[in-house]
């Protein structure tokens, strides 16, 4: 095991003891007890991304700090004792404006496979995605903003999942074990919101007298809906969920010995896994087989869109997964409201029951619906996938 790697497995089971510090401080201490040459950076990897590199060399009496600019300067400068986490003076001052003030932390180094590069900058649009849906999430006003915050953690899972050969097993249970805990929390109410925004249009459609049975199915919906956002808010106010953000700052650890990851080999598998599924289903898949197909459609959307296939025909192939995904969504969602609206009816009484039932057979037609788009939405999305993949 190298030194970095070592660095890296040392942080980590600090971060599992009984008295962990933070990511920054876990890190430190690690690099300390280890004894390796690290870079330094802001969280936003403003140096980097300017073409600076700060480094500190822990040695026995203290440590020196070297800043390499883009042109080649180099600038050197001495730390008593080892336990700083900023930059003396002399190089702080020359990077001041171009780290804005942020304080500098001690980061993974970053290799220069585009595959893994790749895969770091995805994760951080996630990453952002989330806080930038955070607030509204919490706020409960727009659902959009609950649907882009769970697309965003979905979307991680996929990447992590994907990639899971080439990267490191600790590395993906700090993150999927929190993902998982996160996304039960915000599925439940997930899917209130798309039940209630289809039975709202639904209820347009009944006649005057029905109406009125409706609303109160709709109320009573409402109430356990405010139900699973209590669970949601706690979720969002937990431990977990600042580390799972905390834990997405900072870049994915490959696999001992991986040096690369190749994007498009793994779009390419994950694509004929999916065509092995449609094999499976047969012509007349039941609703357990269409959910299996959308969950496979997903990771296959997810790989392509980390690959980044370009030009026309990666377009058309996205596309064509999207409208794919959609039509599989619809369905699900029918699936989900006709079990809903019959949990529901039996609680009621006769004249709203019987209401509740009119609006779960409308779920059967629209399921049926769906499923004759389906044929003609794979063959795009089948014919466009050879060509690119």
């Amino acid at each position: 095991m190298d030194s970095v790697e070592a660095v890296r497995l040392r942080a980590y089971e600090l971060s599992l003891s009984a008295d962990p510090g933070t990511a920054e401080e876990n890190w430190l201490r690690a690099e300390h007890e280890v004894g390796v040459v690290h870079e330094y950076d802001t969280l936003e990897r403003d140096l980097e991304r300017a073409g600076i590199t700060v480094s500190r060399f822990p040695l026995e009496v203290g440590a020196m700090w070297r800043l390499e600019l883009p042109l080649g300067e180099q600038v050197e400068a001495w730390e008593p004792g080892n336990n700083g986490l900023a930059p003396p003076g002399e190089i702080a001052r020359l990077i001041d404006v171009v780290a804005t003030g942020k304080p500098l932390l001690p980061m993974p180094p970053l290799g220069d496979d585009p595959g893994a590069i790749r895969l770091r900058q995805m994760l951080e649009e996630q990453r952002v995605s989330m806080l930038r849906h955070d607030p509204g999430t919490r706020l409960g006003t727009d659902p959009e903003n609950l649907h882009q915050h769970r697309v965003a953690g979905r979307r991680v899972r996929a990447f992590v999942r994907s990639t899971r050969r080439f990267t490191d097993a600790g590395w993906r249970r700090s993150l999927t074990e929190l993902l998982q805990e996160l996304g039960q929390s915000t599925g439940p109410v997930r899917d209130y919101d798309v039940l209630l925004e289809h039975l709202e249009h639904e209820l347009g459609r009944l006649d005057i007298g029905e109406q009125l049975a409706g609303r109160a199915i709709l109320d009573r919906l409402r109430v356990e809906r405010e139900d699973a956002r209590a669970a949601l808010l706690t979720a969002l106010g937990s431990e977990s969920y600042r580390l799972l953000l905390t834990r997405l700052r900072f870049p994915p650890r490959l696999a001992a010995g991986v040096t690369a990851v190749p994007l498009r080999k793994i779009a390419r598998k994950e694509f004929r896994r999916l065509l092995e599924t449609v094999e499976e289903l047969g012509g007349h898949p039941d609703d357990t087989m269409l959910h299996r197909l959308r969950i496979g459609l997903k990771r296959v959307r997810y790989a392509a869109e980390l690959a980044a296939p370009g030009g026309k025909t990666g377009e058309r192939f996205l596309t064509a997964a999207k409208a794919l995904q959609t039509l599989l969504g619809e369905h699900q969602d029918a699936a989900v409201a006709e079990e809903r609206l019959r949990e529901v009816s039996a609680g009621l009484d006769g004249p709203t029951a019987f209401v509740a039932g009119r609006l779960a057979e409308r779920q059967r037609w629209r399921r049926a619906q769906v499923k004759e788009q389906l044929p003609a939405a794979w063959k795009r999305l089948r014919t466009s996938g050879r060509r690119l993949l």
